[in-house]
Order: C-alpha cells, then structure tokens, then sequence
C-alpha cells in the first residue's frame, strides 16, 4: 500500500509532469468503461427530438475529411450528424467517444484540430450553460476561412465530469491514472455555419438543451457529466 509521503510527493510529481509521475506508479491498465454498460452513440442520439430531426446522409458534411480520419484512430466511436427546424435551422453535430483518456491519448479540442484544416480561431471563451438542467460548462469558439464561418459550441466530459478547463482535464486523467485506472471520454461538439456569431451561439444552446433532454436518462451521466458540486 502506498504511503501517504510517498502519495503526496507523486502528486506534486503530477502538477508539474504526469508522465514522470505515472512512469514511477507504472501504466494504468484499468478501463473504467469495462465496469460500465456498454453504448451505442446512434443509439443515445436521437434522430428526431423537439422540433429538430436528421438530415439523411448529410454526416459527411460535419467535418473536413483528413480530421475524421485522425479522430477514428483515436476514438472507439465517432457520430457526425445534421439536424434541422422548421424554421430552416441547421445544426451540425459531431460526438466521439473513446474507452480510453489516458494521458498519452485525449481528446483533440476543436480550438487545437482547426487550426490545422486552414481554418483561424477567435473568440475563444469557457463559460457555463445551463444544459440538460445543470450548468454545464462548455466552450465557444469561432472557426473561419475563406468562404465558411462556423461558430462552435462543445463540450467534455472525462469518466463522469464534464471539464472545459484543459488542465483540470488532464490532472483528473493522471490522478484516476495514479490509482490504475483510465477514464472513458466523450467530446460533443455542436456547430452552425453562421456569420451572425451571437445568433449562431443561441440557437446550438438551445439545440443542446434539447438535445440532452432527449438523451435517456441513465445514461445523460456519460454525455454531460454529473452536476458541478457547489
């Protein structure tokens, strides 16, 4: 059993690098999602709920094709999805899922995977939301290139904690790692093509807002996290 001394300075270790501090305790080996039951993204997505429904085969219009090859070698599962409103909204939809957030394998964030398909990224902001009846913290960014801007909104969620904070993130992986374990990941991703960026943030919450609410409930934990603690 480790010692409390010995516990605290590989904590101190992780602060400053995880990867030395996991080195010294050895790889974790334990996949949370294996005590979990299994799912299906198309199965928890609904294809209509609210006034919204899915646009037939319009999944490959969700994201530049050289990304969706880096995100199937990293996730076990990846749903890209259109929705539209009668009132002639459209919202595109993207999910991945991965059985294992290690600190060696995470999630690529669309502030860091945008920039390398041309597109430029501003207005970068974390903030809460209330979602799904809790706040849920999310973060907002503006992708844009010639001919195409796409006001984003996503989140992640890290075993059953949503995080917006990607130094929170990491330090959950390396303290569940430290115990041998490795946390399951969804990263969910709403985005429109809009110039109007105001415009566009209102209508992917009030997407999302839905969109949760439609999820069934035993398993709403695994796609927003359970409530942020006071």
């Amino acid at each position: 059993m480790m010692v409390p001394a010995r516990r605290k300075a590989l904590v101190l270790a992780a602060a400053m690098g995880g990867s030395a501090a996991l080195a010294v305790v050895g790889k974790p080996t334990h996949k949370l999602s294996d005590d979990r039951p299994p799912m299906k993204l198309e199965a928890i997505f609904p294809e209509r709920f609210g006034e919204w429904q899915l646009v037939p085969s319009a999944g490959a219009l969700v994201r530049p094709s050289d990304e969706t090859g880096k995100l199937y070698g990293i996730y076990d599962q990846v749903l890209e999805r259109v929705y539209f409103n009668p009132r002639g909204e459209t919202v595109m939809l993207s999910v991945a899922y991965g059985t294992e957030q290690s600190v060696g394998l995470q999630v690529h964030r669309p502030e860091v995977c945008y920039p390398g398909g041309g597109f430029k990224v501003s207005q970068l902001e974390r903030r809460s939301l209330p979602i799904g009846g809790m706040d849920l913290p999310v973060t907002r960014m503006l992708a844009a290139q010639p001919g195409r801007s796409e006001p984003i909104t996503y989140w992640t969620v890290l075993g059953d904690q949503a995080e917006n904070d990607s130094r929170a993130f990491r330090w959950r992986q390396i303290s569940f790692g430290l115990r041998g374990q490795i946390l399951d990941g969804m990263l969910v991703r709403v985005s429109t093509i809009d110039t109007h960026v105001d415009r566009a943030w209102a209508t992917q919450a009030r997407f999302a807002d839905a969109l949760v609410a439609a999820v069934p409930a035993p398993l709403r934990v695994r796609v927003v996290g359970k409530p942020p603690t006071p």
